[in-house]
């Protein structure tokens, strides 16, 4: 019973305590909210123990049962392995071994590495994955953009003079109509959705503080 009592006070305790220290313009809340994100900063630093030791698990029982996709594994803990060596030696202070020219600067090999790594290999797979879903968001749009109802009218609508209005968009009035669409009718109903999720924010955040949530404590109840 220990092991959820006091993770529940403690939640209890410090969510009221956080909500309560930004109504009160005083110096030591300020002090109370500084402490509270050093804090957090320690905690992230375990969860990420915590998160690294869960991907190498997992990858490694991938690996050891032979589970649907474990070739794939092998080389997500080489890549884990190989940047935080050279990330760890190149990035450190003092550590200028075997200086190589890069970008008019003369760093280490370890550092030119870990860039070229990242810049070369990271940046071109994160670009390719966003690449990816635009066929994604096409396929999405030919669905939405079937004028079967008023709605799906005036979503097409819409969409075709913004599309019209940045092509065209130095021939008046397109620009200015395409202007209008984004800034007033999309506004509203962008801020009705920051709204809404503002509020099932709040009451989730509401939730976990008073114990009716209890997820985070590894069980549904």
């Amino acid at each position: 019973m220990l092991k959820r009592r006091i993770p529940l006070m403690l939640t209890l305790v410090l969510g009221i305590a956080m909500m309560i220290q930004f109504f009160i313009p005083h110096r030591y809340s300020q002090v109370i909210y500084d402490t509270s994100i050093e804090w957090y900063r320690i905690a992230y630093s375990f969860a990420f123990i915590l998160g690294l030791s869960s991907f190498i698990t997992h990858h490694w029982r991938k690996i050891r049962h032979k589970k649907e996709g474990w070739h794939y594994s092998p080389v997500a803990l080489g890549a884990m392995i190989v940047m935080t060596v050279v990330g760890l030696i190149g990035l450190t202070p003092g550590m200028n071994w075997l200086p190589v020219n890069w970008q008019g600067q003369q760093v280490s090999v370890f550092t030119y590495l870990f860039r070229n790594f990242y810049n070369n290999m990271m940046v071109p797979l994160g670009a390719t994955m966003f690449s990816v879903l635009a066929f994604y968001i096409a396929s999405a749009a030919y669905r939405s953009f079937r004028a079967k109802s008023l709605i799906s009218i005036l979503l097409l609508s819409a969409a075709f003079v913004v599309m019209l209005s940045i092509i065209f968009y130095n021939v008046l009035p397109l620009g200015d109509i395409g202007e209008w669409v984004l800034s007033v009718p999309n506004m509203a109903a962008k801020r009705g959705i920051f709204l809404g999720a503002s509020l099932a924010g709040i009451a989730t955040s509401l939730k976990i503080i008073l114990g009716i949530e209890r997820g985070y404590l590894g069980g549904t109840k």
